[in-house]
């Protein structure tokens, strides 16, 4: 059994499983949910008394075992691949793919019609790296599966991830941009809403785009900050 990042609706289902199944994650993962996992289902528990009350009494996972980059799981004759991508989304992300099935589960670097979310939530957490989401997407991108399963939204296939890679390459390009040309934050946030709303008008999650270019104007100022 294996999550693809901490965060609580991918990764507290696997108490359902302890002691019937092994729980496998990779180090940053494993590190992502003992120091962030309790803060994160508060918070989880402030969006609404129905998921606060699905909450209560929840317990964070515990791995049975923890990688460093890469695990391949036999599965009976099936091997499922697990492979850390580096700080993306979270600092823990990983992928799953299963070749035989040309299948690949992203997690939340991959939506189906929605903006990338970004938890950019400066002081407390601002592990997401746009620019590191961006060069994932790229290599995933290059070599593509027939199926995507997404972290939410319908399952599709390798357009989902040009898709992501599109917009984070967009979305970095425009703000840089006016970023350079000393445009306040404010107005390019501004700016960059109004113009990915116009490109994509059917997305949800509108209200992760001010986040999505706060976090690129702070890598715009700190290009190589450390990992």
């Amino acid at each position: 059994m294996t999550t693809t990042h901490f965060h609580p609706e991918h990764a507290l289902g696997a108490q359902t499983f302890s002691g019937e199944a092994t729980y496998l994650v990779n180090r940053a993962q494993a590190d992502d949910l003992k120091a962030k996992g309790p803060g994160y289902i508060e918070m989880f528990k402030g969006l609404s008394e129905a998921v606060a009350r699905r909450l209560e009494g929840v317990e964070l996972p515990r791995p049975d075992v923890v990688y460093g980059d890469s695990h391949d799981l036999d599965l009976g004759g099936r091997i499922v691949e697990l492979r850390a991508t580096g700080r993306a989304h979270s600092r823990g992300d990983q992928v799953v793919r299963v070749p035989d099935a040309d299948v690949l589960f992203t997690g939340d670097l991959v939506e189906t019609g929605q903006f990338a979310i970004f938890p950019w939530f400066p002081p407390h957490d601002t592990d997401v790296s746009g620019l590191r989401w961006l060069a994932v997407m790229e290599r995933l991108a290059a070599d593509p599966p027939e199926t995507v399963v997404p972290g939410h939204g319908d399952i599709g296939g390798a357009d989902l991830l040009g898709d992501v890679r599109d917009y984070l390459r967009l979305l970095r390009d425009e703000t840089w941009k006016r970023r350079d040309s000393a445009v306040s934050e404010e107005t390019t946030a501004a700016e960059i809403k109004a113009l990915m709303l116009e490109l994509h008008p059917e997305w949800t999650g509108r209200e992760w785009i001010e986040n999505a270019v706060a976090c690129l104007c702070a890598e715009h100022s700190h290009p190589h900050q450390d990992e």
